[in-house]
């Protein structure tokens, strides 16, 4: 057997962000603005800029995000 790196989601991001799956799809999908304090517990988990989070258009965070979960072996979904 070999080993797999664990496959992380959205939902574990979030929750590991102290915010809910589905205010981090808000975010996720510009339907809300993130927070900066949120941002900083973003970039905690994820590596990603909380400039990123903060500023960057939904287009920017969800490619931002793809790269994050490409890197982790997961998959882009919730």
């Amino acid at each position: 057997m070999s080993a797999m790196k664990e496959r992380i989601t959205q939902k574990q991001i979030a929750l590991r962000a102290e915010i809910s799956p589905d205010f981090f799809s808000h975010i996720v999908h510009g339907r809300r603005p993130c927070p900066k304090a949120v941002a900083v517990r973003l970039e905690m988990v994820t590596g990603i800029s909380k400039v990123t989070w903060v500023w960057g258009s939904p287009l920017e965070i969800r490619e931002a995000l793809e790269r994050f979960m490409k890197r982790q072996g997961g998959q882009g979904g919730h």
